[in-house]
């Protein structure tokens, strides 16, 4: 009797418990979640009813030949166009089917694009993979698409600075471009209308400083009309522009010669095409510029005669000539200075410059015939022992023996407005110091 009811109490609190669980949330949500994975699971796997898909912005082929290529065929317009077409198959393949399974192409467009010109293609489709699980069930949409095939050109422009400025008179403007030129790319009837490039803008004010600003390149045909085209590339479409503003000096113009005797002032004999010149350079350095030069002339090239000469300028590098001068003729008028040949005793009347202490020196021209040229009350006066010579030995550079050296020749300081004409050589033996 006391088993039997003992037995009774047992299933009691067993079936007590197993109600428990079923009555806990947590895990009444669990089987239910585990259940229905595997109900939809059962339901995809038997599942083999066919369901459609819509793909859409798939890229567009556009296959050329290779010939058309060859001969520079390019598809500039319409060659990026997107298309769309349906799709068939059961929902577990739809489910993974995606653009890139599908293929749309042009099918006769290698055939068809031989030259230049729009063309209207007709649209289709294929499966990447043929062995997919699925079917095209509708028609590429769209049917058609328009694309524009031209030869490539390219050309190369100056870029011109179009930009509007003003400056002062007192103050020279120069520009400059971060590139000056472009190249352009793209369909040859396009390219074709280009005639040339710039930049355009405007500054507002007078420059007197310098001045930078970015500026887009543009493109303009033959009657200055803007050329815009997305179908053209440049190689630069923004350039930096510089404006280097320095202020102006007018000089006047110096004749230059060299070897004058200290106290002749041959201005009263010369007269030159050019007197002065304008220039501009940066502040700090124009300041310091009082004459431009011409390039330098020995006097003991000039005769008793009228000399005309041809002379350039020495303009500093880090000027800019406004006057466009780059030489000037000049005339030395000697005419009335008369004419002397002399008898220069070299041994006695010579002294060496630059002599080096390894060696020594000695003239053995006993004497030479000088020319001198100078107004006649002076020349009158001279004589031979007014002459003296300075023989420079400073490229001597280790030879010995007998070497032929230049000889310059000096008027005594009493005759100021006289010198000597021509060039003159002298012997000299050298021997090395024991």
């Amino acid at each position: 009797m006391k088993n039997s009811e003992s037995l009774k109490i047992k299933k009691k609190h067993r079936k007590s418990g197993v109600s428990r669980i079923f009555y806990q949330t947590k895990f009444l949500v669990i089987i239910s979640v585990i259940l229905s994975v595997i109900i939809w699971v059962f339901v995809s796997l038997t599942d083999t009813g066919e369901s459609v898909k819509t793909l859409t912005n798939i890229r567009v082929n556009i296959p050329l030949s290779d010939n058309a290529e060859k001969n520079g065929l390019k598809i500039y317009s319409g060659g990026d166009q997107k298309a769309s077409v349906s799709v068939t198959g059961n929902r577990v393949a739809m489910g993974y089917v995606s653009e890139n399974d599908i293929y749309i192409y042009t099918p006769n467009s290698a055939a068809t694009i031989t030259t230049d010109g729009k063309y209207q293609l007709p649209l289709a489709a294929r499966k990447v993979d043929s062995m997919d699980n699925f079917d095209i069930v509708s028609d590429v949409s769209p049917s058609f698409i328009t694309v524009f095939v031209d030869y490539e050109m390219t050309v190369t422009l100056d870029i011109k600075n179009k930009v509007e400025r003003k400056s002062s008179k007192d103050y020279y403007v120069e520009d400059s471009l971060s590139t000056d030129k472009v190249t352009v790319t793209g369909p040859q009837s396009e390219v074709s209308k280009i005639a040339s490039a710039g930049i355009e803008g405007k500054i507002s004010g007078k420059l007197t400083e310098k001045y930078s600003g970015d500026y887009d390149v543009m493109l303009y045909d033959s009657s200055g009309n803007v050329v815009s085209n997305s179908m053209l590339e440049l190689s630069v479409d923004k350039v930096k522009a510089t404006w280097n503003v320095t202020p102006i000096k007018e000089v006047p113009i110096s004749v230059k010669l060299v070897n004058v005797p200290d106290d002749f002032d041959y201005s009263q004999y010369l007269t030159v095409s050019e007197s002065t010149i304008k220039i501009s350079a940066s502040k700090d350095k124009i300041d310091s510029i009082k004459a431009i030069d011409t390039e330098p002339v020995d006097i003991s090239t000039l005769s008793n005669k009228n000399n005309k000469l041809t002379l350039k300028l020495d303009i500093p590098s880090y000027c800019t000539n406004l006057s466009g001068i780059k030489s000037v003729d000049a005339d030395l008028d000697f005419s009335s200075f008369k004419k002397k040949v002399l008898k220069l005793n070299v041994k006695n009347r010579h002294n060496f410059e630059s002599a080096s202490d390894e060696y020594s020196c000695e003239v053995t021209t006993d004497s030479i015939s000088v020319t001198v040229i100078g107004p006649e009350y002076e020349v009158d006066q001279l004589t031979d022992s007014d002459l003296s010579c300075t023989i420079d030995l400073s490229d001597i550079k280790g030879n010995t023996g007998i070497q032929e050296h230049s000889a310059m020749i000096a008027v005594d300081s009493s005759y100021p407005d006289c010198w000597a004409y021509g060039e003159y050589q002298v012997y000299i033996s050298i021997t090395e110091k024991s």
